[in-house]
Parts: structure tokens; C-alpha cells; sequence
């Protein structure tokens, strides 16, 4: 079997990494062209990635953080947000499990350790597929022929357009950002939480490695000028007293996916495939599913059959469920406004309402309508809280009713966000009510 791995970011050696511990008979190309520079910033995680990491390289916490600086995270905790305004935690469930804060860069590194493929360093002009495989041409005009290729080259130019009549490309308008300004702090004491803090134009992260800190002011452009973020930014610096150490990036994002990620030969995975603001970090975890997707796809599918239609687009249904869902869950996190009263603010706590005029989002709204209902009756503070897995196993595993997640989050993060955003306060309300409604 010869398998292809198209981009050198952090979805591109995750997959060539992942080809090379599952398929070690294969001919695997790792192909990239080092002229595109990457999104350097730093990056939080699920636990989707520790557990990934230690199946396919055996690297853990402790090799991690002596090798690049990257510290443990438990969870993320919110300032400013809902209608209590007070913060709360959305820490990961169970206890035992964690995530990542880490440069995204020097992870790239270690991960290119446990890849063993050619490599070409080129730049891919076209891709077609092929009944019995995939032609891949380059900027030279030469040639080569695969049996799968995993793409992850980045946004496609499409992502970026509100055009309707590209039916490939599905807009997540619902979500109310699309840039950040971002700076490097000095290192914090606290790295275990990821923060997350409601300013007036929309809310800045903070991520904490060993190092430094990665912090950016996320918004949404078509409401603020970049010079009036860069003024508030200014501003929660000078409260925090803390001072910059590394001039200001500025990154803009499509929140987007794809229709169809998979055509039977092409995987497009990472940013190649989707997007959803990084508020709950879930880009790496996508990324993983895809790979572990693919992964199975190759190992029951001969590649010299014809790929089967239906077990196509079953795929594809599984990935749209969870991308939109994942969109969905962040943008319930602004439901309940914030402690500011802006243009940015009101855009936000409508979010879900804009949602609903979209016929595809139906069925994931109704149940996400269901997980809801079961968070309310869940103690959101007390999950948030507690640290130790016995006593999780104990007084908070006997609570539960849903054994499912809804995209990547369980019922445990809705009950945690829905108490701390104020949701449950307010009278009885469905999916799509906002703070002002």
C-alpha cells in the first residue's frame, strides 16, 4: 500500500506519525513545501492528544514538558462570562484524564521523530481521483501515484468566501468570531488551567507553558477594528501588570467545514477540513478522529476495490455530526451574554438563534436540547471541582445517564458550563433562547 501525507503543520506529522506506527509495511510519502510557514502560537488540547501521543510515540507528560516546555492542563476556567459574570471551571471529566498547553512548533519536532517516510520537499498543484488510486502533480509537472492521500494543507480558498453556490463548503456563521491578536507573556505560576476572559470585543486566552505565555484577544472583525482590540488589549495587560515579550501576530480564521472530508481515496483532515474557534481547543482532537478514521478506512477496504458508497458517506455523516456539534457546544457558551454590554456581546448571546435558521442543524440541536435537560440536573460547581478520581467514581459517576458525547463533550461539560454561564437560572429554556430572549 502506498499512502501520501501532504503538509508539514501539526495535522500533517500527527497523520504521518499515526500512518507510520499503524501501516509499517507501507510506502508512506511525508510531502511539504517549506515556502508556507505555519500558525505558530501556543496551543491547548483535549485529552484526545495524551492519550494519542502516548499510543503512537510513548511520549508522556513528563518527556513532554522536558523536551518543549509543554505543561499538563485539567480543564479551562472562564472570567467574565454569563450572566453571573463570577468564573467557573469546565474541567475535563474524568479527573484522570488531561490535555496539553504546548508550542505548537516544538511539538511538530518531537512528533517528526516517529515518522519514517520519504520525504519531498514540493509544492502540490493538483490531486485527482482515481478508481484505482490517487495522482498527485507538482509545481514541476511531475507526478506521483498513491493508493490514499491524507491532506492537510491548510484552509481551502473556499473557507474563506460566503459564495452559497460552493455546496462543498459549509459556513459556520453561527459562530461570532474569525481573528486574533495574539502576544507572548511572561511564564505564569498557575499552568494547569487554560483562561479564558470576557473583554468587550469578545475574549482572550491565555495558555500557559513552562516558558512563556501564549496570550491572544480573540473577536470577531467585522464588528471591531483591529486598533480598537489592540487598545483593549492594552488596557487588560496593564490590569494584569504584566508585560508583552514578543510583538503581536495576528491570525485570522474561517469557522468552516466540509461537506464531505473523504472521497474514498483523499482524506482532508486538519484546517484542510474544518475549523471551529478555539475556544474549547478542539482542533488537534478532530484531527486525531480523522486520522483514526482513516486508519480503520485502510485497514478494511483492500485498495485495489472500488470504495463503497455508502461506507463513504457514512464517513462523512460521522465527521459532519461531529464538527457541528462541537460548533454548536461553543456557541452555547455565549447564550447568557457577558459582564459586557457591546455590539460584540449582543451579536454573541444570539449565536444560537442564527443556528437555528439552518435545516441541517436541526437534529443536532434536538439533541442537543436532551443534554441540556440532563446538565441542568447535574451539580455543575461540584463536577468542577473535584480533583480526585476516587471521589469523581464515587459521588459523581452514579449521577449519570448519558454515556454518549455529544460531539466531543459529555453531559459532565454541559452541566459545568450550563451552571456557570447562569443557563439554569433563568426560567425553562430551549436551545436557541438567548440572554436577551
Amino acid at each position: 500500500m502506498k499512502i501520501a501525507v501532504l503538509g508539514g503543520g501539526t495535522a500533517g506529522f500527527i497523520a504521518a506519525a499515526h500512518m507510520t506506527r499503524y501501516f509499517p509495511k507501507a510506502e508512506l510519502w511525508h510531502i511539504y513545501d517549506s515556502r508556507i510557514p505555519t500558525i505558530g502560537v501556543g496551543e491547548g488540547t483535549t485529552p484526545r492528544f495524551p492519550l494519542w501521543l502516548d499510543e503512537v510515540t510513548g511520549i508522556g507528560p513528563d518527556e513532554l514538558g522536558a523536551r518543549c516546555g509543554a505543561t499538563v492542563k485539567l480543564g479551562s476556567h472562564y472570567e467574565g462570562w454569563g450572566s453571573h459574570s463570577t468564573g467557573f471551571v469546565n474541567r475535563f471529566q474524568p479527573p484522570r484524564l488531561f490535555g496539553y498547553h504546548f508550542d505548537a512548533g516544538r511539538v511538530t519536532g518531537i512528533i517528526s521523530d516517529h515518522v519514517r517516510a520519504k520525504q519531498l520537499d514540493a509544492r502540490v498543484v493538483s490531486l485527482e481521483a482515481l478508481p484505482s488510486g490517487v495522482a498527485i502533480g507538482f509545481e514541476d509537472g511531475s507526478q506521483l501515484d498513491c493508493d490514499y492521500v491524507l491532506d492537510a494543507r491548510g484552509f481551502p480558498a473556499g473557507a474563506w468566501t460566503q459564495a452559497p453556490e460552493d455546496p462543498e463548503i459549509i459556513r459556520m456563521d453561527w459562530i461570532p468570531t474569525g481573528r486574533a491578536m495574539v502576544r507572548r507573556l511572561p511564564s505564569s505560576t498557575e499552568t494547569s488551567m487554560s483562561r479564558l476572559i470576557a473583554r468587550t470585543h469578545g475574549w482572550i486566552f491565555q495558555i500557559p507553558l513552562r516558558d512563556w505565555t501564549s496570550c491572544g484577544y480573540v473577536f470577531n472583525p467585522s464588528l471591531s477594528s483591529d486598533e480598537d482590540v489592540l487598545a483593549d488589549f492594552d488596557v487588560f495587560l496593564k490590569e494584569e501588570q504584566v508585560e508583552p515579550t514578543e510583538v503581536r501576530v495576528r491570525v485570522s480564521f474561517p469557522n468552516f467545514m466540509r461537506r464531505n472530508w473523504f472521497d474514498g481515496r483523499i482524506f482532508t483532515i486538519g484546517n484542510a477540513a474544518s475549523f471551529v474557534e478555539p475556544l474549547e481547543a478542539t482542533a488537534i482532537g478532530a484531527t486525531i478522529m480523522q486520522v483514526r478514521i482513516a486508519q480503520r478506512w485502510m485497514t478494511d477496504h483492500h485498495p485495489q476495490c472500488a470504495p463503497d458508497v455508502g461506507a463513504v458517506e457514512h464517513a462523512n455523516r460521522t465527521m459532519r455530526s461531529y464538527v457541528l456539534r462541537n460548533s454548536l457546544f461553543i456557541t452555547w457558551h455565549y447564550a447568557r451574554g457577558s459582564r459586557w454590554d457591546s455590539p460584540f456581546w449582543n451579536l454573541a448571546s444570539r449565536s444560537l438563534e442564527r443556528a437555528r435558521g439552518h435545516d441541517y442543524l436541526a437534529g443536532h440541536m434536538n439533541a442537543m436540547t436532551d443534554f441540556l435537560e440532563v446538565g441542568r440536573d447535574l451539580p455543575g460547581t461540584e463536577i468542577g471541582t473535584c480533583t480526585e478520581q476516587e471521589k469523581w467514581e464515587r459521588e459523581i459517576m452514579p449521577k449519570l445517564t448519558k454515556f454518549i458525547p455529544f460531539g466531543n463533550f459529555s453531559e459532565l461539560n454541559f452541566a459545568q458550563v450550563g451552571h456557570g454561564i447562569g443557563y439554569y437560572s433563568a426560567n425553562k429554556m430551549s436551545v436557541g433562547d438567548s440572554a436577551n430572549g
